[in-house]
């Protein structure tokens, strides 16, 4: 028990100290899962194993891939062309945010890609409307959460592989897909009547014509080529995706020297520190005591909301993918088993209710999601006096409340109609 609840404190510390002390977690976690495992006896080899090089190297070459696209101008002109198609009728524009973001997401790019274009085109669109920034960055940005879950993309994958590890089974990429469309959806359609997205009027100025080009079009088809091998042809989508970078490389429609700075290294090392300190709090029994802990705060029909509210609140702090799943989704067959859910309540819908109540508080201005928004902001408005403060608390409640509605929908059975055979 002494050793359980040592290697809880150990994760818990760990995150702490990254927050306070904004260091990268990943860093941390390496460092204290050498004396974690020195006090609970566990050999360096098995400490070893907790790193996942397949989700390595299939973030890797994503990021690698999407930074090409990124860098050549090929995302930037989607999100404009699809931006652009809502013409007159302003009142479109926050929808189409949520709709092209959710697309150029699914397509692979990544949430935290999606996060990114959000604020870059939602800012200055939003000053061109004279409307609220916030407005379209949280449209597009929660867009960018139903269509980061795909089985292709970053967060999909890092939901499947922590799932996968945690002996979660069943149909988890359609159910994931499904039940996230219905979160953000739900939660983009409360944002939008608060926020008055549909008192928008269009813009007069004269819109520009916007087309591809040679280089673009064939990085369009590269993308659609990853997609099919791997959705229909069962191919790792890490090799892939760096095999296609190679070609897009040598075709001279990207640089090598572009596609590797587009690897996010500092989250890699995030994830992959997290990964092994999570094996070796496993192996040590500290998630079965966090889990037990949440299973004495729920019953069946709360179990969900309340690991949801717990994701979210975590993920107000810290990174969804790098520190919330890693630490959350392994406590799912626990409190599956303490409360004797089996039969209840799908592990796959428990795993949506982790993800789903961590992703908006991404939008948290001490979060990647937000963190973007307030960079964005400050480039495109003129911040005097206490301009930024008041913005950062406006952005900070807009990210609590996106995850409380996320709660409310899932508390409410949102999804309790997605088949899970």
């Amino acid at each position: 028990m002494v050793i359980q609840i040592g290697a809880l404190f150990f994760l818990i510390f760990t995150i702490a100290i990254g927050f306070f002390k904004k260091m990268n977690i990943g860093v941390l976690a390496l460092g204290f899962s050498l004396i974690l495992g020195y006090l609970g006896k566990v050999p360096t080899r098995d400490i070893i194993r907790g790193f996942n090089a397949s989700l390595f190297l299939m973030l890797a070459g994503v990021s690698m891939l999407f930074g090409i696209a990124q860098h050549n101008g090929t995302l930037k002109l989607i999100v404009k062309k699809m931006i652009q198609a809502s013409g007159k009728r302003a009142y479109l524009m926050p929808i189409m945010m949520y709709v092209v973001m959710y697309f150029i997401t699914f397509l692979g790019a990544g949430t935290i890609a999606g996060f990114a274009l959000s604020a870059l085109f939602g800012i200055p669109l939003a000053k061109e409307l004279d409307s609220d920034p916030f407005l379209l960055t949280t449209m597009g940005q929660l867009g960018s959460i139903g269509g980061g879950i795909a089985p292709w993309a970053p967060t999909g994958i890092i939901g499947l592989e922590l799932a996968k590890n945690a002996g979660i089974t069943g149909n988890l990429s359609t159910t994931m897909m499904v039940n996230t469309f219905l979160a953000t959806a739900f939660a983009s359609l409360i944002s939008y009547i608060v926020m008055k997205g549909y008192k928008l009027k269009a813009s007069t100025k004269e819109k520009e014509i916007l087309k591809f080009s040679k280089n673009q079009k064939i990085t369009l088809l590269a993308i659609f080529a990853m997609v099919i091998g791997v959705a229909g042809f069962n191919m790792n989508i890490g090799f892939l995706a760096f095999f296609i970078s190679v070609i897009l490389i040598l075709l001279k429609i990207g640089t090598e020297k572009e596609a590797l700075s587009s690897i996010p290294w500092n989250t890699l090392l995030l994830i992959s520190g997290m990964g092994i300190l999570m094996n070796l709090v496993v192996i040590l029994g500290g998630i079965k005591i966090l889990a037990e802990t949440l299973a004495l705060l729920m019953t069946p029909r709360t179990s969900a909301s309340i690991l949801a509210l717990t994701s979210g609140v975590m993920s107000l702090f810290s990174s969804t993918s790098g520190v919330v799943m890693p630490t959350m989704i392994p406590t799912i067959p626990v409190v599956q088993e303490s409360l004797n859910l089996y039969s209840v309540i799908p592990a796959a819908l428990l795993l949506s209710a982790v993800i789903n109540g961590s992703s908006p508080s991404g939008l948290s201005p001490v979060s990647t999601g937000g963190a973007f928004v307030m960079a964005s902001y400050s480039e495109f408005y003129e911040l005097k006096g206490d301009d930024f403060a008041q913005k950062f608390k406006k952005l900070f409640v807009i990210s609590m409340m996106n995850m409380l509605v996320v709660v409310l929908f899932i508390l409410i059975g949102g999804f309790s109609f997605t088949l899970y055979k």
